[in-house]
């Protein structure tokens, strides 16, 4: 029995012995001359980044693979001090990082970022320098790699103490045009001059930011079909591209007049386009703004608000809003054809319908009402909403309240409307999936078997102006009838 306990004490000793060595053993430094580094990449890219614009925080790992400790003799950028890149070492900044320890079979993340100088270049150009790590006599690198873009920007010159946003004004006379993209920091106000936005060019909206045509200014967008005008944010990372609430708004204020906005595409922001009217202030301000063949997308809350404003809207798409993706409040005129509002939102839980009318709005002072006059002819209102109604309209009596909805598709389950009256609806095509080829990805074009299909009325097209095309330049008049919506179905 002792020499069984023995036997016993002999081998947990042993174990003892060879744990404790083991452990000696990963205290020693690794110094062989043929140990390599290993790297979780080997070049960092960054997406395209924008003259004095700081680019996002890339990162990657250095892995110690070896059963010793190993201690990195150098950590430095090799273009040092006049480097476009900055770097980060295991929570330690600097150019150049002296004797950095790796414990064995461990490993720390490096992070890098870059800042680019601004040239006479209008393309992209390319910035590049490396990390080199020194281990034991061996110099390993990872590379960085970035291109670095030019770009007009407009900055913040006024900080409002009024709870008002930074802003700056544009000079009168301004035509933006494709030459190089447009960088917004803060709101950009057009005020008692035109901002011409020719086709192709590119703005960029830093967070929070927006463009705001003040009452006596106007905004005209001039795209093209080949070549649109597109608006959305700074961040050019693959996870941002259609990433909403990344700027806040194009925000048409109170009696600004001829405005258009033609093949544009806006995204990823907060609201898309609000253009409003308080009575409040200025009861007998005109305002008009007419938007064609234009897409708002991927905005969190509205995609178009109006409040008591003349609005025209032909082949429009406005889809994945966390709200109203058409709010229309406190009177105006409004005129929609073959307009998209198709809401399939994912972010959260949408509560509120895809469309939303009212001749009334309450505000913090006083409800206000006006008369409204409200058309939407070969359209289409749907999305995923769970209670199955994408239409709220809503009147008081004090003010005319006018509105119609004629040759639509439309979901909706709404106790509050008759859908029997023919002054609000006419022709319609009612809870029927109109069969988008793919909401997942906002194509929403027809699949062939689409209920909206040739149930337009050919005399909404003809009224003036015409718009014998869809969005995509297809003629909507060759075929039997016209199709609902902004598409016409091409086989």
């Amino acid at each position: 029995m002792k020499l069984f306990k023995y036997s016993l004490l002999s081998v947990s000793l042993f174990f003892v012995l060879i744990a404790f060595l083991q452990s000696c053993k990963k205290d020693v430094i690794n110094t062989d001359s043929n140990f390599n580094l290993e790297f979780s990449v080997d070049t960092v890219y960054f997406d395209t980044v924008f003259v004095t614009l700081g680019s996002t925080t890339q990162r990657f790992k250095v892995y110690n693979n070896s059963n010793q400790r190993v201690n990195i003799s150098s950590i430095r950028l090799a273009g040092g001090a006049n480097s476009f890149f900055r770097m980060n070492v295991d929570g330690i900044p600097g150019t150049a990082i002296s004797d950095l320890e790796i414990g064995a079979n461990d490993s720390i993340f490096v992070f890098a970022e870059v800042t680019v100088d601004p040239n006479n270049e209008a393309n992209p150009f390319v910035v590049e320098d490396s990390i080199l790590f020194e281990t034991n006599g061996n110099e390993q690198k990872v590379k960085l790699l970035a291109y670095g873009r030019n770009a007009d920007f407009y900055r913040p010159t006024e900080f409002p103490t009024n709870g008002l946003p930074a802003y700056s004004v544009l000079d009168c006379g301004t035509v933006w045009t494709n030459e190089k993209p447009k960088v917004v920091i803060g709101y950009l106000v057009v005020d008692t001059c035109s901002l011409q936005i020719e086709a192709g060019t590119e703005v960029y909206m830093y967070n929070n930011s927006g463009l705001w045509i003040f009452p006596g200014g106007r905004l005209n967008v001039n795209g093209t079909l080949q070549d649109s005008v597109v608006f959305k944010g700074v961040r050019k990372e693959e996870e941002y591209r259609e990433s909403p609430g990344q700027w806040d708004r194009i925000w048409i204020n109170q009696g600004s007049t001829g405005n258009s906005i033609n093949y544009a595409v806006i995204k990823n922001g907060n609201i898309g386009i609000q253009a409003e009217l308080i009575t409040e202030f200025d009861p007998a301000t005109d305002r008009k703004l007419v938007v064609t063949n234009t897409r708002i997308r991927n905005m969190r809350t509205y995609g178009l608000y109006a409040n008591n404003y003349n609005l025209d809207a032909s082949n429009c798409v406005v889809s994945n809003c966390g709200s109203y993706a058409l709010l229309a409040a406190g009177g105006g005129t409004y005129n929609f054809r073959h307009c998209t509002f198709a809401n399939y939102w994912s972010e959260t839980v949408r509560t509120e319908p895809v469309c939303a009318i009212s001749n009334f709005l309450e505000t913090n002072s006083a409800t206000v009402v006006a008369d409204m006059n409200f058309s939407f002819t070969n359209g289409i209102i749907y999305g995923n909403i769970t209670n199955g109604n994408e239409l709220i309209a809503v009147g008081r009596p004090e003010a005319q309240f006018n509105w119609n909805f004629s040759n639509t598709l439309m979901k909706i389950d709404n106790p509050d409307v008759d859908l029997n009256n023919t002054a609000n609806f006419t022709n319609m095509v009612l809870n029927e999936d109109p069969k988008f080829k793919n909401n997942t990805n906002q194509d929403y074009r027809f699949q062939s078997d689409s209920p909206a299909k040739d149930r337009g009325n050919l005399s909404f097209v003809n009224q003036i102006p015409s718009i014998p095309d869809d969005i995509l330049g297809n003629s909507r008049v060759a075929d039997t009838a016209p199709d609902l919506g902004a598409f016409e179905f091409v086989p």
